[in-house]
Order: structure tokens, then C-alpha cells, then sequence
């Protein structure tokens, strides 16, 4: 058999005890994430053990390796906080979406979709608590800050004020302490990123099923309405005003007119005959006979 020097992909779990202690070890690690966005952590890890001197002088090889140690820990935290800055961006963009369908199906009142509208509201809102839950989590991620680092103490004595003799087993130790210290925080802050994007992950896919309830209680049509008006309704409206100042105008006009008009001298009008003192007629049908009375 020919060795290897390439590794594989991890296989696939048997059908099985295998599977079945994954997925309850998976089932458990959805409780801890949940629980962890409330349960206080102390503000550094635990410290370690002292670090053993060197038996002999240490190389720059050596003190160059742990310097490199050093540097993988601090761009291992720099991804990291890039990737909870991204997530809680990517919260802030979810965060007006879910609200805004939430007030939606809230103030949908449409009696014939209640089947529809209890369960998308249900989901809408647990979609919410696990957003929120996914935004502490990414918050606490953001707000670790305990980092570890070489500082003046390593090259000052402090009490003398006087410069340290440079001692590479020193320098190797404290590079050493810093990258543990750091690793374990980097650790601490990558249970709270991956716990924020399941929790995100877990809020989407409740929101995109309470988009199938929503989606038909939208369908469906309003129910028709019968509204009663009691009492006296003004109507008022622009051309109706303007309509209504030109008939008073014209009333107005035909008063005055008629006031300044003087009467006709013997004439009286009555119904569809006009008769004259002298006998002059004006029939109906537009015939006029004319008689002479007597002088």
C-alpha cells in the first residue's frame, strides 16, 4: 500500500450508532449555543502553568518559530472579527425585513385568512427570538477585547528601571504564554461567531416558512363589507362650490334686474293669455286676434 501524503476528506457517518451519537451531539450543542448568548464568562482564561526553562541556549530558529506561533494566533482573531462584523452586518440588514413582516401580518385584517395568519405570525415571531438570540451572541463576540502581548516589562526592569540583559529562553517563554492566552480567547470568541450564524441561519429558515402561510393569506380575497350611513353627509368639493357660486351670481343677477326694470303699463299677464285693455289677445297656440272694443 502506498502511503499518503495528501489527507482526504472527512468520510461520511455510518448509518448507525455512529449517526445517531452525532446527531445528539448536535442536539446538545444547539442548547449550548442557545444558553451561551446569557451565560457570563469571566473576562480572561484561567492561567497556565509556568513554562519550563531550556535545557540549552535557544537558536534564532527556535526564538523565529515561536514568534511565528505568536502571529498566527493574532491573524486567527483578525478573521475572526472580521467574520462577526460581517454577520452582524448581514443581522442589521435581516433586522428591518423581519420587522416589517411582522407588521405586516399584524395589521392584515382579514378574517377569512385566520388559519393562515396564526401560523405565519408564530413563525414570523420565533424567527425574531432567534435573530435576537444570533445578535447577542455576534455582540458578545465583538466585545471580547482580552488579548495577551509582549510589553515593556520584557525588556525594562520595572523596579530597577534599568534595561533586561536580552536572554532568548525569556523571549521564547513569554511568546510562548502570549500565543496560548491568545488561542484560548481566539476560541472563547469563535463559540460566540459560530453560535451568532447558526442562530441567524436558524432565524432565515423559520422566516422563509412563514412566508408559505403569509403568501396565502395574501391570496386570498377581502371580505366584502356593508357600511349604513345614518344622518346627513356634507359633500364638498371644489367644482361643486365653484358650480354653486355661479347659480347664486346668476340668482343675483336676475333679482337685481328684475327690481330695476320698471312695469308695463296695461298689461297683466296671467298663465298662457295676455290681455290688453284694448282687446288686443295673444293666444296660447301663437295666433293673435285682434278685437276693437268699444271707444
Amino acid at each position: 500500500m502506498s502511503p499518503q501524503f495528501i489527507a482526504a476528506p472527512p468520510p461520511r457517518l455510518r448509518v448507525g450508532s455512529d449517526l445517531k451519537r452525532h446527531l445528539w451531539r448536535m442536539i446538545r450543542s444547539i442548547g449550548v449555543i442557545v444558553c451561551q448568548a446569557f451565560i457570563p464568562f469571566e473576562p480572561r482564561p484561567k492561567e497556565i502553568d509556568p513554562l519550563p526553562d531550556p535545557a540549552a541556549k535557544l537558536t534564532d530558529v527556535q526564538v523565529r518559530l515561536c514568534q511565528w506561533l505568536f502571529d498566527q494566533a493574532e491573524a486567527r482573531r483578525t478573521h475572526l472579527e472580521q467574520k462577526a462584523q460581517s454577520t452582524f452586518g448581514l443581522m442589521v440588514f435581516l433586522v428591518p425585513l423581519l420587522s416589517s413582516v411582522l407588521v405586516f401580518l399584524i395589521n392584515k385584517p382579514n378574517v377569512q385568512s385566520a388559519w393562515n395568519r396564526i401560523p405565519a405570525i408564530a413563525f414570523a415571531c420565533f424567527s425574531a427570538i432567534l435573530v435576537l438570540l444570533g445578535f447577542i451572541s455576534v455582540l458578545r463576540a465583538l466585545s471580547v477585547k482580552a488579548y495577551e502581548t509582549l510589553f515593556l516589562g520584557t525588556v525594562i526592569d520595572t523596579q530597577t528601571g534599568k534595561f533586561r540583559d536580552y536572554i532568548e529562553a525569556d523571549h521564547a517563554r513569554g511568546l510562548l504564554y502570549c500565543t496560548s492566552m491568545n488561542t484560548a480567547v481566539n476560541d472563547h470568541i469563535a463559540q460566540f461567531v459560530k453560535g451568532g450564524q447558526i442562530l441567524m441561519a436558524a432565524g432565515v429558515m423559520v422566516l422563509l416558512a412563514a412566508v408559505v402561510p403569509a403568501s396565502l393569506m395574501v391570496a386570498l380575497p377581502a371580505p366584502s363589507t356593508e357600511t349604513k350611513i345614518v344622518g346627513s353627509i356634507n359633500v364638498s368639493f371644489v367644482e361643486l362650490k365653484e358650480l354653486r357660486d355661479e347659480v347664486a351670481n346668476i340668482r343675483k343677477e336676475l333679482s337685481t334686474q328684475a327690481r330695476n326694470t320698471p312695469p308695463v303699463k296695461g298689461r297683466t299677464f296671467s298663465g298662457a293669455r295676455m290681455t290688453s285693455v284694448k282687446g288686443n289677445r295673444l293666444q296660447p297656440g301663437g295666433g293673435t286676434s285682434v278685437g276693437r272694443g268699444k271707444e
